[in-house]
């Protein structure tokens, strides 16, 4: 009875999410994106630039992902097969760092391409979020002593 139960609420949960548009981005990312044009006190313009620079970022990372999958896959084999050939193992791992500093060049471009949009006060608001995602993992040592105010 208890496990009907759970099957039957988690089917309840997953109604609404399976009834969705799939043609439109999940409800957690449309979120994500009016949390961060908010925060960034975005325009309707700037907003619109972002959404096109996000979507040519997209498309210019997926070769790179893939690129790195598939020299993945290869190094896996190789690795499988026990005490692979270093010479072939060590070009494949090359490539796969090549195509990593690749794919992180992409990222940076466009990261840059996001900032230039930016005016001054919507900058900082970003480079006030990458401070704190740099503390963020020292923040719970922080709490454990106390040291931060309670509110």
């Amino acid at each position: 009875m208890r496990r009907a139960l759970v099957i039957l609420a988690l089917m309840a949960l997953a109604a609404p999410v399976a009834a969705q548009d799939l043609d439109g981005p999940p409800p957690i990312a449309e979120a994500a994106h009016n949390q961060v044009a908010r925060f960034l006190q975005l325009s309707d313009n700037q907003i619109a630039q972002w959404d096109a620079l996000y979507r040519v970022h997209r498309e210019a990372e997926q070769p790179f992902q893939e690129a790195i999958a598939a020299v993945q896959d290869e190094i896996d084999a190789l690795l499988a097969e026990g005490n692979p050939e270093p010479g072939p193992l060590g070009t494949l791992v090359i490539e796969r760092h090549a195509l990593g500093e690749e794919l992180r060049a992409a990222h940076l471009s466009y990261h840059a391409s996001l900032v230039a949009l930016l005016d001054g006060a919507q900058a900082k608001r970003l480079a006030f979020i990458a401070r704190a995602d740099e503390v963020q993992p020292i923040i719970p040592a922080f709490k454990l002593f106390e040291l931060i105010r309670r509110r």
